[in-house]
């Protein structure tokens, strides 16, 4: 049996989201409290943001702006027999258009719309591939909402921001200790940092300022999981279970509301945060293993229920950031060894972890910034049948370089989230005019036979993109 999704249309969607939306919006505008809009993208704090419209020289009380981006990417190796492409060869020519409109709505209550139209030609240039019919219904076509909130501040201190948004917690960029609300994009490994696969969820964020702290309250519901690959695809996350024709079928969560806390606070040379939270696993895990109609078991998955508490703090000293995060997470499912994979019918096993991240930056040469960051994940209770060892530490350097007038970025990634694989990232891009952008990424795999990420050791990647950028 395929993994199947939910059947839920995109108008069912749109409005139960629109419902939620308007709704907010009503309370706010009775309420009829001024306010101003806080982004929330930096590490614990808010930056206030003007939205007077007379602020824009054409006196208009909105903004639009979003870019065109054509993609054309080769994979340079043999992906293998297990994948629908199996040869080297182009892989990706996708279109895309992205657009973000910000307007305001009565009193100083704040509306941003943003989606992204996607269109890849190569299931029509490469029609030799056997494409599945999940990569063609997934990948040929796609459309994204992706920002889609109101956000408001009382007279009082309340901040309040309601719909699909990105809420980034923590510091660490290669392992999310305290950064858990949002769900990811993992189509692709290695090939983008975390702020570009975050995906937005449905959340109702409110936030008060409370002495010298910061106190932050999140509910989201039906936030879904990560995005992964469809059957046949090159990071088809489920190919080996694929391959020896195993039926699957996923299901909801038992419960769909998470919520999470945060008390942050700033001092003279940094800041700190406490992070508290209940939510679901946005990784797929196995709950149960049941006789299936044919020869084959059936396997259902699902998102376990989980429970998390965490601190994370920095530190600068001249040219020098320190950061560090550390957390406690309860009862996450992990994934057995290959061995041990059918020795029982019953879900997996759940296990206390205790995540550290400890990491440095450097700034202190000219246009070049430097990242290091080393983490761990202990398993506590660790046993033979699990399929990662006890202690699973990693590694990753970030190289960052602009010149030419910061027209020219280079940026370089190794990361290595195991002992047994490890990813290269080479992203080069120039800016040609203000509107115009054009870019290189490389991308090369290793993994051994033991890691997870064996199956994709051969999807290394070379890709030109041409970005155009407007505003309104």
């Amino acid at each position: 049996m395929p993994l199947r999704e939910p059947t839920c249309s995109f108008e069912r969607w749109l409005l139960c989201r629109a419902s939620a939306i308007l709704l907010m919006s009503l309370i706010m505008g009775v309420a009829g409290y001024p306010a101003v809009t806080q982004a929330q993208d930096d590490f614990f704090g808010t930056i206030d943001v003007d939205l007077d419209a007379s602020a824009d020289g054409d006196g208009r009380p909105y903004s639009l702006i979003g870019w065109i981006t054509e993609k054309v990417s080769y994979g340079l190796e043999d992906p293998g027999p297990l994948f629908s492409r199996q040869e080297k060869e182009l892989n990706k020519v996708e279109t895309s258009l992205f657009a973000q409109l910000d307007t305001s709505i009565g009193s100083g209550i704040h509306l941003r719309i943003s989606a992204k139209v996607y269109h890849d030609a190569i299931y029509q240039l490469r029609d030799d591939i056997n494409f599945s019919e999940d990569e063609r219904d997934k990948f040929r076509n796609r459309f994204e909402v992706k920002d889609f909130y109101l956000e408001g501040q009382t007279d009082g201190g309340l901040y309040l921001k309601i719909g699909e948004q990105i809420l980034a917690w923590g510091m660490a960029e290669y392992l999310r200790v305290t950064d858990l609300i949002n769900t990811e994009d993992q189509y692709t490994f290695g090939q983008q940092d975390l702020e570009e696969f975050r995906l937005q969820v449905p959340a109702l964020l409110a936030s008060y300022s409370l002495g010298g702290w910061v106190l932050d309250g999140v509910v989201t519901y039906d936030a879904g999981r990560d995005d992964i690959g469809p059957k046949g695809d090159e990071f088809d996350q489920l190919i080996r279970l694929r391959d020896l024709e195993i039926g699957m079928r996923r299901h909801d969560p038992d419960r769909k509301a998470e919520a999470f806390v945060r008390a942050s606070s700033h001092y003279s040379r940094g800041d700190l945060q406490f992070v508290a939270a209940e939510f679901n696993d946005n990784a797929l895990s196995v709950d149960q293993i049941l006789a299936g109609e044919s020869v084959g078991p059936l396997l259902s998955l699902t998102q376990n229920r989980m429970r998390a508490i965490g601190f994370a703090a920095n530190w600068t000293q001249n040219s020098w950031l320190f950061f560090g995060e550390l957390g406690a997470h309860f009862d996450k499912a992990v994934r057995p060894a290959r061995d041990a994979f059918f020795t029982r019918d019953g879900a997996w096993d759940e296990k206390d972890q205790i995540l550290s991240v400890l990491g440095v930056e450097y700034s202190g040469f000219r246009n070049l910034l430097l990242s290091f960051e080393l983490d761990n994940t202990h398993t506590r209770g660790h046993d033979e049948f699990m399929q990662a060892d006890r202690d699973q530490s990693g590694f990753g350097a970030r190289l960052y370089f602009t010149a030419i007038n910061d027209r020219l970025e280079v940026l370089a990634v190794w990361n290595e989230p195991d002992d047994s694989s490890r990813f290269t990232r080479l992203s080069v891009d120039y800016h040609w005019t203000d509107n115009l952008e054009l870019g290189m990424l490389w991308v090369d795999y290793h993994s051994e036979s033991d890691s997870i990420l064996y199956e994709f050791r051969n999807n290394d990647v070379f890709q030109l993109q041409l970005r155009y950028n407007f505003q309104y």
